[in-house]
């Protein structure tokens, strides 16, 4: 254990258990602790002030980056809306022509086989053809 001569005159402060306590017979010595004390509260004072500018930063930053975000979104949202408006349109568009492309195919097939017939009909039997058959 340590001798009494050997224990050192600065003490520990009840409050925080690690800051040193000035010995209450020096005042320069106080006054050094204080202005130790007074620096270290504006230090941290300044650094909490930056802490707090920062997050605000932050939040400012993610708040319009929301805003961003929600206005792409409506745009791509719009944009969709008239890709499927349109696409709505051409398959309508592409059910006429199919329907259509029946329709001339069957008239194609039809007109077809009455020309075959037509010229069968000639080949077999000239002489009962009119010269003004062709014209309807």
């Amino acid at each position: 254990m340590a001798s009494p001569s050997m224990v050192s005159a600065v003490t520990t402060s009840p409050s925080t258990g690690s800051e040193p306590e000035a010995p209450c017979c020096d005042p320069q010595l106080a006054a050094v602790t204080a202005e130790r004390k007074r620096k270290r509260k504006e230090s941290n004072r300044l650094s909490a002030q930056r802490s707090r500018a920062r997050k605000q930063q932050q939040l400012d930053d993610l708040t319009n980056q929301v805003t961003a975000l929600r206005a792409r979104n409506g745009a791509m949202a719009a944009a969709a809306y008239d890709v499927e408006r349109r696409c709505a349109a051409v398959q309508a568009e592409n059910a006429l022509l199919q329907a259509m492309n029946l329709e001339l195919g069957e008239r194609l097939q039809s007109l077809t086989e009455l020309i075959q017939c037509m010229e069968a009909a000639m080949y077999h039997q000239p002489q009962l053809l009119d010269a003004n058959m062709y014209y309807y």
